[in-house]
């Protein structure tokens, strides 16, 4: 007895550190070449990075930030495939292998893109990179969709090759799950609520490869200690980490959330700090013009896109206490446009006093305050100032960017940087009081006096010549049909004013107001908007169509941006402006009387001028006279707040009609998505189990159980009557194919539960258990296929159901019969 037990001793001690594994290998002969297939950590570890990048990169592709999108998928397999067997390999040198490899990326994303938006025009994409470099390089704006597109599709391929580089190679699992978790925060900022399910798996796939990573390198040091331990150790410890995994997603679902630090949350609110400064940068060299914008609550530069949808989205932005509740307040004003949209001309910034007041030449003004508060600040170049109108002080520092060819103020910008949530400044502005007689007696431009008359004095009704020049500007090759359609319409028209209205009412009259529009890349947008679009556009359309048809017939106009008046809140009698009263729209410019507000997007309201006889304050703060959506004036009857916001997943508003299609397509997409993804979490949380089951007994009772299991849930039920061996015959006749497989292992299994274990007949002693595991391999998946094709175990529940209605109401009646007895 202590011979034997000293025995088993030194065979524990004498067994080399490979023989560690609870499960024993053959060895197998190798020829002169041999291709071994396989992963160090495991297949599973595989699985798992691939859905830690592929959340991702779905991800991406359900935001839809431009067309063809589609391609990511496959470039993203290649930089996976790419960084497994670059991670594994020890023949080249890494720098090298990086460098060929990401090349062959690049060379990869320039053929799709190209095949994607120019029918494989390689040459084509070649020229737009060049342009939109020089572009960029000259502070310009680039909105080429295929640029964009060649970036995110490189950005794919280098993220799922860094990543598989830094699981295999660096093993660094947590900066890979960093990495993707950057660019999947990014996206889903910006998607609707749906894609959140992207985000779980995300989480679960990332929790489970650190573990599975984590137990390969504890594996692998314990074989080289020569320890033991359980075969099933590894899949018994994926299986709680599975549970944990969930539980800790559940657990972080339901715990409260939603407190924001208002300051604390300035580091990421405010444009003052890099990270948002970068996107800034990132947004004026990469934008987009098809897919969609970020959602946000306005986005204020010095350079304005005709692209897509805005995105606006239903967020409170100011709080605004006036005496004029009417007026619209503007942040910035353009007077350069060019093929890819408006730009502010070169400026001078001019420091102005708190309280000090700006002297205003225009005739016929009247003052207008406006406390305005900050709820929550929009995306902002600089810390401008929004106001009515030509303002001409704030109450506190601040400056004019001033138009260094005309000193017009194109923006007022705050001195102590940007505005915080919960602080206000008082702005007080010299508004247009101008009536329509008044204007109609400022003559075109072409018939004006001299700006200075034969005395030298300065003529009050004649046009500066820099501001003409200015403000009359248009792009060289500007499709001239542009100009014929504005002479059409204002061929009968006597007077500047009447002009102007006319190009207003036209297109108020013909274009509809639409935010879901895809302009082509390279197309001018005032152009494409009269003529292609379909008569369909939004605000930055509708201004940028009236300024340049003004201009084309020699009048001075510009583009303003900014938000409406909002909607009154009787509670603080205070005018709240959310996101979606961000807009666009023109101003012309009156000799003596300055720039004039005119609104040409159908939906809103007209500005309304006041009569010859009145002083049209507008003092009442509850009533909208001019160019807001409350207008009892509006005879379209609609509210451009329902249009801004009929995309926004943020906003409640009911969408037109013309978004049904695009928001059942989303909600089909979202649900086939998270079908897709549940089922692949229930294959996963199926195989551990699977795998787990009758994991106590031995491999011939854990096949026979297996099969005994299947069979029952294609409806083929084991009767206690039944021996093992009679058993499997039945199956034999169902499954013909594998009868000789499924009757020797109901032999071997009947062998080695009742023969004994020193007989030679014993599967033990004859070496049959050694064919068990083989013939499973080849049976299981023809079992499951089977399965597949008869799925009896789907009548189970609705039979459930019946059985416990027909028990409940058994019982009932039972309970009733007892209850009229006593």
């Amino acid at each position: 007895m202590q011979d034997a037990a000293v025995d088993r001793l030194l065979k524990v001690i004498s067994r080399s550190p490979n023989e560690g594994r609870g499960r024993k290998k053959k060895d197998k002969p190798e020829g002169p070449i041999a291709l071994r297939l396989g992963l160090e950590e495991g297949w599973l570890s595989l699985l798992l990075v691939a859905a830690v990048v592929y959340s991702t990169i779905w991800c991406v592709q359900a935001v839809g930030w431009v067309e063809h999108l589609n391609i990511l998928s496959l470039t993203t397999l290649l930089g996976l495939v790419g960084g497994v067997l670059s991670a594994k390999q020890r023949r080249f040198p890494s720098v090298l292998l990086h460098v060929g490899i990401i090349a062959f990326g690049v060379l990869i994303s320039f053929w799709q893109t190209a095949g994607a938006f120019y029918q494989g025009n390689v040459q084509t994409l070649a020229q737009g990179v060049s342009d939109w470099l020089y572009t960029i390089q000259h502070g310009g704006f680039g909105n080429d969709d295929a640029i964009f597109l060649l970036f995110i599709v490189m950005l794919g391929f280098v993220l799922a090759y860094t990543s598989a580089w830094l699981v295999y190679r660096t093993r660094s699992p947590w900066l890979m799950i960093i990495a993707n978790a950057v660019v999947l925060l990014i996206n889903l900022s910006n998607a609707a609520n749906g894609y959140i399910i992207f985000l779980i798996v995300f989480l679960l796939a990332s929790l489970l490869l650190v573990l599975r990573f984590n137990l390969t390198e504890s594996i692998k040091r314990w074989n080289r200690q020569g320890l033991r331990y359980s075969e099933d150790l590894s899949w018994d410890i994926m299986q709680a980490g599975s549970l944990i995994s969930i539980g800790i997603l559940i657990l972080s679902w339901v715990l409260p959330y939603g407190y924001t630090d208002a300051t604390a949350a300035q580091v990421w609110s405010t444009d003052n700090n890099p990270w948002v400064q970068l996107q800034n940068t990132w947004n004026r060299i990469i934008s987009v013009n098809g897919g969609v914008n970020a959602a946000n609550r306005g986005s204020f530069r010095d350079t304005l896109s005709l692209g897509g949808n805005p995105n606006l989205n239903n967020e409170l932005v100011f709080m605004v206490q006036s005496d004029d509740g009417s007026q619209y307040i503007q942040s910035v004003s353009f007077d350069t446009y060019s093929v890819s949209g408006w730009s502010v001309s070169p400026t001078s910034n001019r420091t102005v006093r708190v309280g000090e007041t700006q002297p205003t030449p225009a005739l016929k003004t009247k003052q207008v305050k406006q406390k305005i508060t900050v709820v929550n600040q929009p995306a902002l170049q600089y810390p401008y100032l929004f106001g009515a109108s030509e303002i001409t002080s704030v109450s506190l520092p601040s400056s004019i960017l001033q138009s260094q060819q005309t000193s017009e103020p194109t923006a007022w910008l705050a001195q102590n940087g940007f505005q915080t949530s919960g602080s206000s400044y008082t702005v007080t502005s010299s508004v247009s009081n101008a009536d329509e007689d008044s204007l109609r007696r400022v003559p075109m431009p072409v018939d004006a006096t001299h700006y200075v008359n034969s005395k030298g004095t300065i003529s009050p009704d004649a046009f500066d010549p820099d501001i003409l020049n200015a403000y009359t500007q248009l792009p060289r090759g500007l499709d001239s049909d542009i100009a014929s359609l504005a002479k059409n319409i204002t061929k009968d028209k006597k007077t500047m004013y009447d002009k102007v209205v006319a190009l207003e009412t036209y297109l108020r009259v013909h274009y509809s107001y639409d935010l879901d529009i895809q302009k082509p890349p390279h197309e001018e947008g005032v152009s494409w908007f009269l003529f292609r679009s379909g008569n369909r556009g939004f605000c930055n359309y509708f201004a940028s169509a009236m300024a340049i048809m003004a201009r084309t017939q020699g009048i001075p106009a510009r583009v303003v941006t900014g938000y409406t008046n909002g909607q009154y809140d009787n509670k603080t009698h205070q005018r709240a402006v959310h996101g979606v009263d961000a807009h666009a729209w023109t101003q012309v410019y009156f000799a003596g009387y300055g720039w004039i507000n005119f609104e040409p997007s159908q939906s809103f309201s007209v500005f309304s001028r006041p009569l010859p006889t009145t002083t049209g304050n507008g003092n009442d703060p509850s009533t909208t006279p001019t160019g807001g959506p409350n207008n009892p004036n509006n005879t379209n009857g609609e509210n451009h707040q329902n249009r801004l916001g009929s995309n926004d997943p943020l906003d409640n508003s009911s969408a037109g009609d013309n978004t049904t299609g695009p928001n059942l397509g989303r909600s089909v997409s979202i649900a086939m998505g998270s079908l897709i993804l549940c089922l692949i979490f229930g294959a996963v949380v199926f195989s551990l189990w699977w795998r787990k089951l009758f994991r106590n007994l031995s491999v011939t009772s854990q096949v026979y159980g297996r099969i005994c299991l299947l069979a029952g849930w294609a409806g083929i039920q084991l009767r206690p009557a039944l021996t093992p061996n009679e058993y499997m015959a039945t199956l034999a006749e169902a499954a013909s194919v594998e009868s000789e497989t499924l009757k020797r292992l109901g032999d071997i299994y009947t062998r080695e539960r009742w023969a004994s274990p020193e007989d030679k007949e014993h599967p033990g002693c004859n070496g049959d258990l050694e064919d068990v595991p083989g013939l499973w391999r080849k049976l299981q998946p023809r079992l499951f296929l089977y399965l597949a094709r008869h799925p009896y175990f789907l009548r189970w529940g609705p039979r459930r159901l019946a059985y416990l209605w027909q028990s409940y109401k058994q019982q009932r009646k039972q309970q009733k019969m007892l209850y009229e007895d006593l």
